[in-house]
């Protein structure tokens, strides 16, 4: 006689439930479907329901190993397994130092006079964020955090327009995409999406002469959200780490 099927099987069936809708949303809004606060909401409910339902299992799967059920304990194992998937893909994309950062979504190299959006500004939609600087209030919060110490000015030994120049070609190879540049003028501007959520976020880049050199500030800015989790700052860091290799390269 074939043996019944445990119960616990649903436990697994609603965590896939759960993680299919998680999944759902995150695409919807990587496709710009939906906005991202609906988004959030099923992020935030999905994965609270999800550990919720890990924690249950962890109790059935004592119980299989007590009562000897080989069926119940698997369920109950992965359900925990995809119950803690939530948490765990967040802190392995973003980085666990990240969730500690203050909640700012605007980092500039010059929080005292950050460069400024010019073209960007006719592609931004009713509803993001200000394109204007926090002023005193977002740079204090900038500076007090040692995880940003390292967003400093770029000193490169080459004109203002040449190192506009490589700066546009750092640009493109990170998939940027480039609304303004005048070389001449040490002004480039560009749009750049997040990897997973598809998030626009903007980016200016200015570069002024500077006792013979060429010192190249950036400002990175998230549309939406209250804090960009780091995000903005590692663009910053990767974009400058690029640029001062290009540019020895170029010596």
């Amino acid at each position: 006689m074939r043996e019944k099927k445990h119960w616990s099987r649903w436990l697994l069936v609603v965590q896939c439930l759960l993680l299919a809708a998680m999944f759902i949303a995150g695409l919807l809004l990587r496709l710009d479907v939906i906005d991202f606060r609906p988004a959030f909401q099923v992020f935030k409910f999905s994965g609270l329901a999800a550990l919720g339902v890990a924690l249950i299992s962890m109790p059935v799967f004592i119980w299989g190993l007590v009562s000897r059920r080989a069926d119940s304990r698997r369920n109950a194992i992965w359900a925990v397994v995809l119950g803690v998937l939530p948490v765990a893909v967040p802190l392995l994309t973003v980085g666990k130092d990240n969730f500690d950062v203050p909640r700012i979504h605007d980092i500039s190299t010059d929080t005292q006079d950050p460069p400024r959006y010019e073209v960007v500004l006719s592609l931004r939609e009713e509803g993001d964020n200000s394109p204007l600087y926090g002023g005193e209030t977002v740079a204090a919060k900038q500076r007090g955090a040692e995880i940003y110490a390292d967003i400093q000015p770029l000193l490169l030994d080459m004109p203002v327009a040449r190192a506009t120049e490589i700066a546009a070609q750092v640009a493109k190879s990170m998939g940027w995409r480039l609304v303004a540049f005048e070389p001449q003028r040490g002004h480039l501007e560009a749009v750049d999406r997040t990897l997973l959520l598809g998030f626009t976020d903007d980016v200016v880049v200015r570069v002024r002469p500077e006792n013979g050199r060429a010192r190249v500030d950036v400002r990175s800015s998230s549309r939406v959200g209250i804090s960009d989790l780091g995000a903005n700052a590692k663009r910053i860091r990767r974009f400058l780490g690029e640029l001062g290799q290009r540019a020895a390269a170029k010596d």
